[in-house]
């Protein structure tokens, strides 16, 4: 009930106080003047005002009714102590205001030691005498850290900011990376990563028994904390039964039960912040993260010497195109594909080169049907090094919702995506500025977090009301 600095110092308090009890309802008391600082926090359910010439005896009657069962008192003056006092909550918590060692100062510039804390310190400190089973903060620098991504390509690509984040934050501990095969390049090369941990749970460890060999191995390299941004029960189950002390995830995890510090999984939010907001049980706000993805230079050569032989010349410009995705809805039309890429090659005298996995191979194969030009077609005939490669040598990536659109991303190639059952709202809309995404406004939209075999309505409108003038003109405004 402080001034407005005050207020704003209580900002991440809040943010801290929801990454530890996540399911609680949390409440701002305020005055009136200061209300709007606080309205838009995520963290906070409600904002309570304190009225101009409310007496004390009406707010306290106010608060009681509310019936909270904790109290934190940041202000720390008569009045606050007061309705902290007959809140008739179970539990107050006040934080340690050193009022007298400042008026010692004022008065008579007696420095101490007490007067070299910020004040947001102090509250946190407050905070993390809230319960002592539950604390918001780590205790103690992690040395050997496990990371645990064993979702899709795009998946990946989202977490190599934490993956940064986490070697910032604590750059003399070991980092190691469980994923599977599939994506094993992606963290391969990242300079923060010092191991890489396979875990094949589509293929040869589908078992019980190779899931208990897998951890007995991670027992056996004692790691003291796992961060855990995939959200499925094995990925929680793996981190407890390995015995790491510390199990930092979302509350949207399946193995949510198992974790030690839970973080809100805000949707609305791009997954690469999603990602990085399990920073904040750390005490980090607002983390700085980078998409991470460079090509290795083999790769790169490889690509290069694919190019050349296909009649690519170093100064000529490329377009890559990703025509594919595991879901039918989310690939955009055959017939879309083929009249943009045509006039790619006509009108703007670029090559056009498609990519993607072996399963991409039909819905390529029916765009290279309809096309009147010839472009090259590498769908499933690269590695994930070689995709990395090829994509970083375009100068714009054309794609559906996919994985291979954040590889464009994080290879720092302007993108124009085509979103037709997803939005931008589920969060993985593409990173940053300099992109594109295309997409209609239908109230149908979204049908579903992945996209799906079939259109639910059966008109397909997100996509087929994408025309192909609109998605070349945004080719072509991107080609330098």
């Amino acid at each position: 009930m402080s001034s407005l600095g005050d207020v704003v110092l209580t900002l991440p308090v809040f943010k801290r106080l929801r990454a530890a009890f996540p399911d609680a309802h949390i409440a701002a008391l305020v005055k009136e003047n200061y209300a709007d600082v606080l309205k838009g926090e995520s963290a906070i359910d409600a904002v309570l005002t304190v009225g101009r010439g409310e007496s004390l005896l009406a707010l306290v009657r106010r608060i009681r009714h509310e019936e909270f069962d904790t109290v934190l008192d940041l202000h720390a003056n008569v009045r606050s102590q007061v309705v902290s006092l007959f809140s008739g909550a179970k539990r107050v918590v006040r934080y340690r205001k050193a009022a007298f060692a400042r008026r010692l100062f004022v008065r008579w510039r007696l420095g101490s030691d007490e007067l070299k804390r910020h004040t947001l310190d102090r509250y946190l400190e407050a905070l993390g005498h809230l319960d002592t089973k539950q604390r918001v903060l780590l205790t103690g620098t992690p040395s050997n850290i496990l990371l645990i991504q064993t979702a899709f390509l795009g998946d990946a690509v989202l977490t190599t900011p934490l993956v940064g984040a986490l070697h910032q934050q604590f750059p003399q501990a070991r980092l190691s990376v469980l994923c599977t095969p599939e994506i094993a390049d992606v963290f391969d090369r990242h300079p923060a990563v010092s191991e890489v941990i396979l875990f094949d749970k589509r293929g040869k460890e589908r078992s019980l028994a190779d899931r208990w060999k897998l951890v007995r191995r991670l027992k056996m390299m004692h790691f003291d904390l796992a961060v855990i941004p995939h959200r499925s029960l094995t990925s929680a189950l793996l981190a407890w039964l390995a015995g790491i002390p510390r199990r930092v995830g979302f509350s949207a995890s399946q193995g949510r039960w198992l974790l030690t510090d839970v973080v809100p999984f805000q949707w609305g939010t791009h997954d690469v912040d999603r990602n990085l907001a399990l920073m904040n049980v750390f005490g980090v706000q607002n983390p700085s993260g980078e998409l991470w993805l460079k090509p290795e230079p083999a790769a790169a050569q490889r690509i290069a010497g694919r190019l050349s032989a296909a009649g690519v010349r170093p100064g000529d410009q490329v377009v890559g195109i990703h025509a594919g995705s595991v879901w039918a809805t989310k690939r955009w039309l055959p017939e879309g594909f083929a009249a943009v890429a045509d006039r790619i090659i006509r009108d703007l005298k670029a090559r056009i080169v498609f990519v993607g996995g072996a399963k991409d191979a039909a819905a390529v194969n029916e765009v290279l049907s309809l096309m009147k030009e010839r472009p090259l077609n590498w769908v499933g005939e690269t590695t994930l090094k070689e995709l990395v490669a090829v994509i970083a040598r375009c100068q714009v990536f054309l794609t559906n919702d996919s994985g291979p659109l954040h590889i464009a991303v994080a290879s720092l190639v302007p993108t124009v995506a085509i979103f037709g059952p997803t939005t931008r709202e589920l969060g993985f809309f593409p990173y940053g500025s300099g992109h594109v995404v295309i997409e209609k406004d239908l109230t149908c939209r979204p049908c579903g977090l992945h996209g799906a075999d079939r259109c639910p309505l059966g008109h397909f409108k997100c996509m087929k009301d994408i025309s192909p003038d609109e998605v070349f003109e945004a080719v072509r405004n991107h080609l330098p």
